[in-house]
């Protein structure tokens, strides 16, 4: 019969790089792996279980991913998704799924399974009195720990946030009005449209700082192209590209950290387009409505309600249907911000497009 391991790691911060603890010791417990006959327990859903699908493929392990599932195409669909993210060798590979069960959520008896179906315990990073804590101080848990990679849990580092005293503009920004339509980016959570996961996991390993900042997605759309749509939180799930049509200055009080989607709004990084030649383009205005009054003779990814919590009118939202190609649009009808001067000095001499930093530092 065949030795299986589980790695427990609670739930971390959201932008890890090489350097993070969790991350140094995992690499660590891989390299031990491949020198002691298990075969791996992993899964996917969030970075602490995704990360050791990553490492183990490099590593060429045998592992068995437990998959969640709400029913059987769920699971086989999860299946077929997971060998391409992860350019998985099929030869070292297997799959076993959790159906729902009980009052329990999927995410808890996921760990649960792997936790009971392992021979050997390996806790890297546990939260105190959290669930994966609970599962292992029972007696025959315990039994299977082995603790020699164990370190202490790390509190999420503080959110992304950015403070921009309007005292500290830029006088190039300050001399702006709203002569641009404006696609603001942000830091991304998960790979960008454009790789897979294998190669985001790999930039996260290959990098001293998070590698999928806000800026550095605007290098990525500058060096595709290229503003791929998002159907995220769009009407009918249309893929758009969004614009806003305020001047930076005051765009920047639209920037604040969200807790539902861990994410701020949107960052001091941009792309503009002048707005004539914006809308020669086919980037068009939102319309607004109130509740129960949509309007009919408009195309529904065009159609914005108003809210109930905040008032979205103040975004002055434009979208674009589809991908936005870049490389179509002349130089001099696109500009760039950026947070700081250095970071648009670098935009400009690599890109060679006008490039403004939104603060004096």
């Amino acid at each position: 019969m065949t030795n299986t391991a589980a790695i427990l790691i609670s739930r971390q911060g959201l932008h890890p790089c090489r350097t993070t603890p969790w991350i140094v010791q995992l690499e660590k417990v891989i390299h031990w792996l491949q020198d002691n006959p298990y075969r791996l327990y992993t899964s996917l859903g969030q970075q602490t279980w995704e990360m050791q699908v990553f490492f183990a493929q490099q590593a060429k392990l045998d592992q068995t991913i437990v998959l969640p599932a709400n029913n059987t195409t769920n699971f086989e669909n999860l299946k077929q998704t997971l060998m391409t993210q992860f350019c998985l060798d099929k030869n070292h590979v297997q799959f076993e799924t959790i159906y729902p069960n009980g009052s329990k959520s999927l995410l808890y008896q996921r760990d649960a399974k792997i936790i009971a179906n392992s021979n050997l315990l390996i806790p890297i990073s546990i939260r105190k009195k959290g669930h994966m804590e609970r599962l292992i101080s029972t007696g025959p848990a315990k039994s299977r720990l082995m603790n020699d990679f164990q370190i202490d849990y790390q509190p999420k580092k503080a959110n992304i946030a950015y403070t921009i005293d309007k005292k500290q503009l830029s006088k190039e920004l300050r001399a702006l009005s709203s002569q641009y339509l404006i696609h603001w980016t942000r830091a991304s959570n998960d790979p960008w449209p454009t790789e897979n996961k294998m190669n985001y996991y790999q930039a996260i390993i290959s990098s001293h700082s998070y590698p999928r900042s806000a800026f550095a997605g605007l290098e990525n759309m500058f060096t595709h192209g290229q503003i791929k749509a998002s159907s995220l939180h769009m009407p009918q799930k249309t893929p758009t590209v969004s614009f806003s049509g305020l001047a930076p200055q005051v765009a920047i009080s639209l920037m604040y950290w969200r807790p539902r989607y861990c994410q701020m709004s949107f960052e001091p990084y941009g792309i503009g387009i002048e707005k004539d030649y914006a809308i020669s383009m086919g980037i068009q205005a939102v319309h607004y409505y109130k509740a129960k009054s949509k309007p009919k003779n408009v195309m529904p990814w065009l159609c914005q309600s108003i809210g109930k919590r905040s008032d979205w009118r103040l975004e002055d939202e434009y979208r674009y249907l589809g991908d936005l190609d870049l490389f179509h649009i002349p130089n001099e009808k696109k500009i760039c911000f950026c947070y700081r001067h250095d970071e648009a000095r670098d935009i400009q001499k690599r890109f060679g497009i006008q490039s403004i930093a939104m603060i004096d530092c």
